[in-house]
């Protein structure tokens, strides 16, 4: 049975709440996998994908990027929330950090076997987590931001790096996926990029409309296959 349960957390002063989604019928310690929420913050819409890593033996951490009780109503409420982080990557990485180390203290995560993955903003804040030098196995990020101020070095990243991304995507233009490969080259990290011909932006989010303007939809088989060769890259890393 997948069971879900809220787990208060901190960064700094800063409460933070977060959703511990989990197979109770599999024992602990299980390896953690941090899950970052898209720019609308914490929801139900995340809630799938935390489960779908919890069926496969992972303790998953919904993780709270904005705060208790800060919810955006509405795309405009969110998009002014995500800008405070995206503008601030250190503060972003410390606040994807405070989720990492809830995880890794509870008991039922195995803080040696760690992963994170997020969509959208949440895929630039799990990156951004990764470039700080975090004990993550592997890291992957659907959709996510590619750029970043604060380039990587060999030095800091742990493990692998894994971006899904679709070749219509209007958010993330496709530039940056040259960008960010040249960062990973030149400091000699484990990486893959896997670019679907057929997607856009938001391909695993169901519960979004179609938005030809920046290139969202939701894709189920693009979805399917993304979330395959996460799994595959996951398991090998864990």
């Amino acid at each position: 049975m997948i069971t879900r349960t809220p787990l208060a957390y901190t960064h700094g002063d800063t409460r933070l709440l977060g959703l511990l989604v989990h197979d109770d019928a599999r024992q602990g310690p299980l390896p953690g996998a941090l899950v970052f929420h898209e720019f609308m913050g914490p929801g139900d819409y995340m809630l799938p994908h935390a489960e779908l890593l919890a069926r496969h033996g992972y303790a998953a951490l919904l993780c709270d990027m904005y705060g208790d009780g800060v919810r955006p109503a509405n795309k405009q409420e969110a998009s002014a929330q995500a800008r405070i982080y995206r503008a601030d990557r250190q503060l972003m990485r410390e606040r994807a950090m405070a989720g990492f180390c809830a995880l890794a203290r509870h008991g039922l995560a195995d803080a040696e076997r760690m992963v994170a993955v997020g969509f959208s903003f949440g895929g630039c804040a799990a990156l951004e987590l990764a470039r700080s030098g975090a004990a993550l196995r592997a890291t992957a990020s659907f959709y996510g931001y590619l750029n970043t101020p604060l380039p990587c070095n060999a030095d800091t990243v742990k493990g692998r790096i894994l971006v899904l991304h679709g070749a219509h995507d209007k958010v993330v233009p496709m530039a940056e996926i040259e960008v960010f490969e040249r960062e990973m080259r030149e400091a000699g990290i484990d990486y893959r990029v896997a670019v679907y011909p057929d997607a856009g932006h938001g391909f695993a989010n169901a519960a979004q409309p179609g938005e030809p303007a920046t290139g969202s939809r939701y894709c189920e088989t693009t979805c399917h296959h993304a979330w395959e060769t996460t799994l595959d890259y996951f398991r090998l890393s864990t």
